[in-house]
């Protein structure tokens, strides 16, 4: 028996070498890649509902900066929830730490919103797992609307991510907003069939703001494109020269939040949050929000008509498939559609805009214009400024929604419904002539 013993106590000796070499050839995570994002916690008189998509506007700004690898709100939902770990209360720092280790990333950015006044107080802040030690803190403020706090939380998450400074945001309401210089519209493109080509336009910038809701306007100087899609639907043919006046067209599509500070209710279906475009809205009921938005501003809102739609959405009249973008593959980059939209929209400017700096031309809630519909009037439409047949039994929308398939979001595509029925599908944004 202490022979057995002997020789068995040597052999183990052996091979624990070999043992170890194996182990150690194993690959090891860099967990410094992986990164976390928490949901911001909320401090005082501010709406919880909007942590949520806040904190999604964190996530996908750091997934376009590209610097981390970033686990979905999915995953961690699903790790915490099989650890039974249990975060409540205000969010502790060490409670956070301890949450990262169990998804197994490197890092953490955790932070809040606050309100004091009117002003937005946001905070983020890039904590390393490891030490436990925060590597830096980013702080923004916003006298803004709810949505513009959007744009205020992006802009805290790039300097977070870059250590300097982030593209300027717009001014507050109460502050004259800057010169904007706009890229000169090209010259009208020769007769068909062969146009001159069209200089995309410079990101421009919001130009005003509208004073009673806080709404942005983006100014689009007029010219000349080829409206239609000779590959596109019956309705979308014949391609045909149409010229559009200089106007102004809204940044976002209009938020549940901005119609109930106008009229008391949400009608919408999916109540997610006031930074949702609202939907389930007729044609009526849009216009009867502008009217009553008209009357407290002493301005001429409107819905755009379909040709100045398609124009900013193409970018300046360029041929642009969809609004930002000739690729398909490209199209989640810009617009929620059916293939990232997981069944719902969500809040407006999360994608990435097109080149006026207009959000969500693409999917997302498909947007009422004010032409009516008639299927042959590409065949007879004047040349300048047209606004659709003088009646008709529907009116059209554009865009493309989160259930739509790209092919059925794109700048051409012309879809109808009666004027007097909504859908969870559309929304609307305004449009504002400058003369």
């Amino acid at each position: 028996m202490q022979s057995l013993l002997t020789i068995l106590s040597i052999l183990v000796l052996l091979s624990a070498p070999s043992y170890a070499a194996q182990q150690s050839k194993k690959p090891v995570r860099d967990l410094t890649n992986y990164l976390a994002v928490f949901d911001l916690d909320v401090v005082g008189k501010v709406d919880h509902d909007i942590s949520r998509p806040l904190s999604d506007s964190v996530r996908g700004e750091i997934v376009r900066s590209g610097r981390y690898k970033v686990m979905d709100r999915a995953n961690m939902d699903r790790i915490l929830k099989e650890q039974a770990f249990q975060m409540s209360g205000t969010v502790q720092k060490d409670k956070m730490v301890e949450a990262g280790q169990m998804l197994g990333v490197g890092k953490i950015v955790i932070g809040s919103i606050g309100i004091v006044g009117r002003t937005y107080m946001i905070s983020l802040s890039l904590v390393n797992i490891e030490s436990g030690e925060t590597e830096r803190v980013e702080e923004d403020t916003c006298k803004c609307e709810l949505d513009e706090l959007i744009e205020s939380v992006k802009r805290a998450t790039s300097k977070l991510m870059t250590g300097g400074p982030a593209p300027a945001y717009v001014a507050s309401p109460e502050t004259p907003s800057p010169p904007v210089t706009i890229t000169p519209a090209a010259p009208a493109p020769a007769p068909l069939p062969a146009p001159a080509p069209i200089t995309p336009p410079a990101p421009t910038g919001v130009h005003f703001r509208e004073s009673v809701t806080g709404m942005e306007f983006i100014l689009i100087k007029g010219g000349c494109f080829r409206m239609g899609d000779e590959e596109g639907d019956r309705e979308e043919r014949p391609v045909h020269e149409v010229c559009v006046d200089d106007y102004y067209l809204a940044r976002f599509e209009v938020t549940q939040g901005k119609w109930k500070a106008l009229k008391g209710r949400n009608p919408s279906k999916h109540k997610n949050s006031d930074l949702d475009p609202v939907e389930d809205v007729s044609w009526n009921d849009a216009k009867d929000f502008i009217e009553e938005l008209n009357k407290k501003s002493g301005r001429n809102f409107r819905f755009p008509t379909e040709a100045e739609w398609e124009f900013a959405a193409r970018e300046g009249g360029r041929k642009e498939k969809w609004s930002g973008t000739n690729n398909e593959s490209d199209t989640g980059t810009f617009g929620w559609l059916d293939g990232n939209s997981k069944g719902n929209h969500h809040p407006v400017g999360q994608k990435r805009p097109n080149a006026y700096g207009i959000y969500d031309m693409t999917g997302n809630v498909a947007e009422w214009v004010g032409d009516w519909y008639d299927r042959s009037f590409y065949e007879e439409s004047p040349r300048s400024n047209p606004s659709g047949p003088g009646r008709g039994g529907d009116k059209v929308y554009r865009g493309g929604s989160f259930k739509d398939k790209p092919r059925d979001a794109r700048t051409s595509k012309r879809e109808k419904r009666s004027n007097r029925r909504g859908d969870q599908t559309i929304g609307f944004r305004l449009a504002l002539s400058a003369r």
